[in-house]
């Protein structure tokens, strides 16, 4: 029994679904305490599943999921007690809350976080349009803040998703030795940058490009998440009708990003056709794509509302309009 305490139990994954599970995981955290892998889907008796959750020491990755409003975790008091963990991953609940800044203890081991919504296809098709607006634009589901960049120093994260959260920040603060080994990124709305986020200024698109730009440049980096960017309609550069929307454009290798109907904005150099000509093929069919969607020519971020309405009066938007 003695040697069974002692022993380290191979990453594989003890999942708490039921009454059984919640009865198992107490015995097993008198026996098998060195348990390094656990995942909870079950929301009842979390004073129970806590009070043996916290006994395992050992725990590298933990993962909660589809608790809804039954399971009230603290994330602070969740990682004070489970200092060696590598992969935190909380889906789908929302009663969660604490500041990210809790993490800290984590700092040396932490590889892998995320504290996200993802709604199932069933739920999305109750939702009728919002529940595509959703994809976009995730609204924060749980009480968890902080400012994203309170884990940049994190010398192991590789994968960082908040969506879900209130979390704040700004992508453009993002230095060179920031996230030296993230891999993948998805940021809540409510970060300058992040997925779903309304821009007050369109003086603020241009830095926060190239700052996803230099993100995306990193040779370990692969996944950034951004989608549904717009000019908020609060903002003083909006009026009615406007070409507010914004999106990245990838042509070939090239990478650039544009407002919708405007000319793109690029951040890599012209491809050589002379090194690689399919490359080069490749970003020349795009671009007769682009161009054929481009209406502003010329234009590099959306014309003031006078340049607006005089295009509009001259024809120049008829078929779009129609």
């Amino acid at each position: 029994r003695d040697a069974a305490k002692k022993a380290i139990v191979p990453l594989t994954d003890f999942v708490v679904d039921g009454e059984k599970n919640i009865n198992a995981m107490a015995s097993m955290a008198t026996a098998l305490p060195n348990m390094q892998q656990i995942s909870i889907n079950y929301p009842h008796n979390y004073s129970r599943l806590k009070d043996n959750l916290f006994k395992f020491h050992l725990l590298q990755k933990l993962t909660i999921s589809g608790c809804n409003n039954k399971l009230g975790l603290d994330l602070e008091t969740l990682v004070s007690g489970l200092r060696l963990l590598r992969e935190l991953k909380i889906l789908d609940n929302s009663s969660t809350k604490g500041n990210i800044a809790s993490l800290t203890v984590l700092k040396d081991t932490l590889e892998v976080f995320s504290i996200s919504y993802s709604p199932s296809p069933p739920q999305l098709r109750r939702l009728g349009d919002w529940g595509a607006y959703c994809l976009y634009k995730p609204f924060p589901i749980n009480d968890v803040k902080g400012n994203f960049m309170d884990l940049a120093d994190f010398p192991r994260l590789k994968s960082l998703n908040l969506i879900g959260t209130h979390v704040t920040g700004d992508i453009r603060d993002i230095g060179e030795h920031d996230f030296l080994n993230l891999e993948a990124l998805d940021l809540p709305s409510e970060v300058l940058g992040g997925r779903g986020h309304e821009f007050q200024r369109i003086s603020d698109v241009p830095d926060a490009m190239h700052a996803i730009h230099r993100l995306q440049q990193r040779s370990n980096f692969r996944v950034y998440k951004p989608s549904g960017w717009y000019l908020s309609k609060l903002s003083p550069d909006s009026y009615d009708d406007g070409p507010f929307s914004i999106q990245l454009v990838k042509a070939g290798t090239r990478r650039g990003w544009r407002w919708i109907a405007c000319e793109v904005n690029w951040l890599d150099p012209l491809p050589d056709p002379d090194r690689s000509s399919s490359d080069f093929d490749a970003y020349v069919k795009k671009i007769q794509h682009i161009e054929r969607s481009t209406i502003y020519k010329r234009f590099y971020q959306p014309p003031t509302e006078e340049q607006y309405r005089r295009l509009s009066e001259e024809g120049a938007l008829r078929w779009w309009l129609n």
